[in-house]
């Protein structure tokens, strides 16, 4: 191993060390999915949930070495509860579909906003 082999794996172990998001979704059925959202195109997949993270960790330190091999910028790991919702979304509809749903609302007595928000939170369940 050259020196900047030992150094590049050497900010790898220490980039592993970094709280990182890490994603896994699935079932024993189909298997599942292990992701890192904070670095691109930084997924796997395992039979278990216990797998899938083992080798998500392996895809990131791939992920890591590329990345520093070719001198990539590396994102920082995303502060725990940085992600804020404001409420607030522009929806863009054909004014047909903005008709029916005004008069929906009015038939119910609740805003157009209103109506709007009851038939997505129906919609989730």
């Amino acid at each position: 191993m050259t020196t900047t082999d030992s150094s590049i794996e050497q900010q790898v172990q220490e980039l592993l060390k970094r709280p990182y998001r890490k994603v896994i979704r699935g079932d024993t059925e189909e298997g599942f999915l292990a992701e890192a959202p904070e670095l691109p195109h930084c997924f796997t997949a395992g039979e278990t949930e216990e797998e899938a993270l083992e080798m998500l960790r392996d895809a990131m330190a791939g992920w890591f070495e590329s990345a520093l091999a070719h001198g990539d910028p590396i994102p920082e790991p995303e502060p725990p509860g940085a992600t804020r919702y404001s409420g607030y979304i522009t929806v863009r509809m054909p004014p047909s579909l903005h008709r029916h749903l005004a008069e929906q609302a009015r038939s119910e007595g609740v805003s157009l906003n209103q109506w709007a928000v009851t038939l997505l939170a129906r919609g989730l369940g």
